[in-house]
Formats: C-alpha cells, structure tokens, sequence
C-alpha cells in the first residue's frame, strides 16, 4: 500500500547526540522496497567510522506515484518538523524523484533555513524529453522505420504512463533549451500507433521553468551527480561508431529481449537510446546534429537536467560528443557537479554500473580527482562538505 503521508523514520534509534541530521529522499518505487531502496548505499556508509560519528540518517518516505503538488507540501512539513527536533540544518541526499521534492520544498523561506545542502544523484532538475509524452511519441513515430516497431514502442509506453501519470506532469522537460518541436496533431498510419498532439502548451513543464527561471533556488545548496551511457552517438571517433553498429545484433539479444521482460538495467540501455532520438526543434537545435541532443543520459534524466544546468548554459554549451565535456566545467552554477561515464539512473543505488568489469568511476569533469567506487564517491563528498563548511567558519 502507498504511503496515506509523507513520513521520517529513522535508520537507528541511538540518540542524535552530537551527530548531523542527514535525510535520505528515495526515487519513484522507493517507498516499496527495503530500506527505501537505500540498503547498499547504508551498508557500505555504516562502515565508515567518520561517517557514524558524524551523521544520524533519517528517511523521508513519500507516495512516488502522487503528484508533486500533493507531495511537496507534506514533506516540507516533514522537513520542518525534523529540523525543530534536531536543532540543526539538515543535510538531503536524494534520488532521481527525490530531488525534486527538495527543489520544489527548498523554495520556502522556512525550509530553506532548514537544510543546508541538496546532494541530488540523477535527478530531473529540467524534467526529461522521456516524460512529455506527444514528443515521445512524435519521436518514435520519426525515428523507427518499421511500422510494427513503432507500434510496440508506442504500446510499451502508453501502457507504462497509464501506471505512473504524475510523472508526465511533473517531470516532463521544462523546455529551457527551447528545443520542443511545435508540430501540431500527428498519427501513425498504423492503428493503435504512435499519435498526439505535439505543442509546447502541453508538453513543456511550466511549473518547473517557473522554479529554475524565476523562483531563483538557492543553486550553491546543491551537489549534483548526473551519468550517462555510452552510444554510438555520442562518440566521436567513427570507427568506434561502426563497432557499435557491427554489435547491434548481439545488443538486441542482451538488451532488448531482457528489457522486454521487465529487467530494470537493459530497460534503462534501451530508454537511453529512445532518448537519444528525441526529434528536436530544427531551428532551434545546433547545425549539423539535428537527430541527437540528448544523447547524454542515463536511461531517464539528460546530462544537463542532472547537472542542474541554467537555461543559458543549456543553449550555449550543447553535449553532442565526450569532447564537449570539458567545457562544461566554467558553466556549472552549483556548488558542485560530478558527470560519471558509462552509468546508468540506478547505478547511484546499486553500485553496479551496467557493464562486465571494474566498478571503479571517474568523474569526467574533475578527472584529475581519480578512480573510485560510487559510493566512495558520495561518501567522501558527504564528509568533505560537513568538513569544508566547518574549516570556511573558522
């Protein structure tokens, strides 16, 4: 059963002490499963010394197929109430859906007082083409030649949305590149295909442009985690782009068919290609790459989405190959960002990125910080800020 409230339960039930409060905001399905889905991330923090002196956890547990509108006001009540207990500014780690409960609940005065920092794994600060769903579909509809293709796309999409509404409206893209085409009713020859009515009054996100636009969220608050996995279109060597068009077929037997039979990784490595052919806007999309521009992506949220990117940083530094990466750096905004190649939306939570070998991530945008498991990566990153907040006080 969903969750009637938006609740905080605690991971132990030793006193706080002299301990800072840290709140765990799960993603979509969270609330369901063991520990709220953070039991690795816990198993491998709890073996920390540093990190059991320094932090007590709580979890926020929320209904994940409620609308934003319902759930923001019950946590930020939440989040107020954890803060009068503690005394003290509360650190958020969240996932995927969870951060966007802290974007939206940070915007009031109160609760803004009350956290100190959003550390956000994957989440869809600008929402995510995936989720506007005539765009989606104007999208398959251009980008698979086959008609029975686009028939089972079609089918496997509007039969999961049917389950999971709220985020169609909420997370749907903010359209702050402007790269929503303005196509108008479209269909399929083929019954039950691929059909809509693609304008930007119904699949751009006005809620979540009016946050990252005009509402001015405090932005140095944040610690962004963003990945992506690799696709023949973000590669700018050619012949690695041949080898991945040779292994097509061994990739339709170890992604497809799996993903066809619900196995959440291989649905991740075939959402991230669909992804990757959202059709954009002509006049508005960079010369030369009108097929790809959210190639960048997890399997759910875009690069720029989970960097937290501003609306002028997403026009004026476009991701089309691994070499624009580094430009990236002098437009982050946050107080930091990560960008971990090669993994997928739950990698944050698993540990496991979605390929055979070392577990070890680089941060593209920080290369010279090294090779670490990505729980050693958000370990650190939650002991460094408490540390560099007390040493910038002193």
């Amino acid at each position: 059963m969903p969750p009637a409230h938006s609740e905080i339960y605690q991971f132990d039930l030793e006193p706080l002490g002299d301990r800072k409060p840290l709140l765990l905001i799960h993603g979509g399905g969270g609330e369901h499963q063991h520990v709220f889905r953070w039991d690795k991330v816990m198993e491998r923090f709890s073996e920390e010394p540093a990190f059991n002196q320094r932090y007590k956890v709580y979890f926020l547990r929320y209904d994940s197929k409620a609308h934003l509108e319902q759930t923001v006001p019950e946590s930020q009540q939440c989040i107020l109430k954890l803060f009068e207990a503690t005394g003290q500014p509360i650190t958020v780690m969240a996932l995927s859906l969870g951060g966007n409960v802290a974007q939206y609940a940070i915007v009031d005065p109160e609760v803004d007082k009350a956290i100190n920092l959003v550390f956000a794994l994957g989440t869809p600060f600008h929402g995510s083409p995936l989720f506007s769903a005539d765009w989606f579909e104007y999208s398959i509809l251009k980008g698979h030649k086959l008609p029975f293709a686009r028939f089972i796309q079609s089918l496997d999409y509007r039969l999961y949305f049917h389950f999971h509404k709220n985020y169609q409206q909420d997370l749907r893209w903010d359209d702050s590149d402007s790269l929503i085409p303005r196509v108008g009713y479209f269909k399929s020859r083929l019954p039950l295909g691929p059909h809509g009515d693609l304008t930007l009054k119904r699949d751009s996100n006005k809620a979540l442009a009016h946050v990252n636009a005009r509402v001015k969220v405090d932005k140095s608050k944040f610690i962004t985690y963003a990945g992506y996995l690799v696709n023949p279109y973000i590669l700018s060597n050619p012949w690695r782009r041949r080898e991945q068009t040779i292994l097509a077929p061994l990739k339709f037997i170890t992604t497809s068919v799996p993903a066809q039979l619900g196995r959440e990784q291989p649905v991740l490595k075939v959402l991230n290609k669909e992804i990757s052919q959202v059709d954009p806007a002509p006049e508005s999309t960079p010369s030369g790459h009108a097929a790809h521009v959210y190639d960048f992506n997890d399997g759910i949220t875009p690069l720029s989405s989970a960097v937290f990117l501003s609306p002028e940083a997403e026009k004026f530094h476009p991701l089309l190959h691994e070499t624009d990466l580094p430009a990236l750096r002098e437009a982050i905004d946050v107080r930091k960002a990560r960008v971990f190649r090669n993994i997928d939306h739950v990698t944050f939570v698993d540990g496991s990125p979605p390929h055979l070998g070392s577990k070890l991530l680089r941060d593209e945008l920080h290369p010279e910080d090294g090779w670490h498991h990505i729980f050693d990566w958000m370990l650190s990153e939650l002991l460094g800020a408490e540390a560099n907040k007390s040493s910038s006080a002193h």
